[in-house]
């Protein structure tokens, strides 16, 4: 966690400096900008954004957002979007819903989750995972509720009319908790296995699963963005909790398609000892509905 404070410190301070690089030489700057109007009065939003599916920020109304790991998104409103992680959906349904409540440079939002794990329950049982779950374990309808209060501040706030925007650094905080409901007493044995025992922690005797969070999203140079963040999880508020931390490059071919790759890591520490695991991630974005407008620097360059 120390670790990742440090980097979260040193890529604010790289990132204020090449701010302060780039006003100094802004008459040499040459910027490609995205200014999307879903409807009149909406704010311009960054060619290549910063802001990331873990912000406060909901994606611009009318845009789809599918990505091959993370949270797909869908604008069905201005200011709020629905979305889903795609990938866990055949063993565990899932739909979410953001909203902006209110903000400018700092904006509050708040995200509602609801997810069915049963299917993936009983396709663990059947299948080669019965170390966690045994075939004469009896799995119930189980529904899962997360609640998540999200709050991003821009570190580096411009005037609206600036001619030339700067990639916006920001700074994310979220507290949230989850919360289950079972058609019965639920008789599965616990899921023990790293990012999955905080995870269904909340099946077990109404327990429920307390969350808070950091992340830091900027850019690093012209189409690259970068992002990385730290959680803690507790249950129940008892000796047993989860940390985890991941840091991720976003290369932008163009508006509609990027990808990044990096790290996650995850350390739990429970009644049953503590696991740790590191890996590899990499993921695919694709933007549906990208409304795009090229605005030249001086002398249009």
């Amino acid at each position: 966690m120390k670790a990742t404070l440090s980097i979260l410190f040193f890529l604010i301070a790289g990132h204020l400096s090449a701010q302060n690089g780039a006003k100094i030489n802004l008459q040499s700057t040459q910027t490609t900008e995205n200014i999307r109007y879903s409807r009149p009065g909406d704010q311009r939003v960054d060619y290549y954004s910063s802001w990331t599916e873990r912000t406060a920020k909901a994606v611009p109304y009318g845009e789809i957002q599918l990505s091959a790991l993370a949270v797909s998104r869908y604008g069905n409103y201005p200011k709020t979007e629905i979305n889903s992680q795609l990938l866990l959906f055949p063993f565990a349904p899932n739909v979410g819903v953001k909203h902006e409540w209110f903000g400018n440079n700092t904006i509050v939002s708040t995200q509602h989750t609801l997810y069915y794990p049963t299917p993936g329950l009983k396709w663990a049982r059947s299948s080669g995972f019965q170390d966690q779950i045994p075939k004469s374990a009896v799995i119930l309808h189980i529904f899962t509720f997360r609640n998540e209060l999200i709050v991003s501040h821009i570190i580096n706030p411009q005037p609206k009319d600036c001619f030339i925007k700067l990639p916006d650094l920001v700074l994310t905080g979220r507290l949230g908790f989850d919360f289950s409901l079972a058609t019965g007493d639920s008789q599965l044995p616990l899921l023990d296995y790293h990012f999955l025992y905080h995870r269904t922690a909340s099946y077990y005797n109404s327990q429920k699963l307390y969350f808070a969070g950091v992340e830091l999203d900027g850019n690093v140079y012209r189409n690259f963005n970068f992002s990385i963040n730290a959680d803690y999880y507790s249950i129940d508020f008892n000796d047993e909790w989860a940390a985890e931390s991941q840091g991720k490059i976003h290369w932008h071919r163009n508006s509609k398609f990027s990808v990044s790759g990096g790290y996650k890591l995850y350390y739990l520490n429970t009644n049953y000892g503590s696991q740790f695991l590191a890996m590899p991630v990499i993921d695919f974005v694709f933007k549906l509905n990208h409304t795009t407008r090229l605005q030249n620097g001086l002398f249009k360059k």
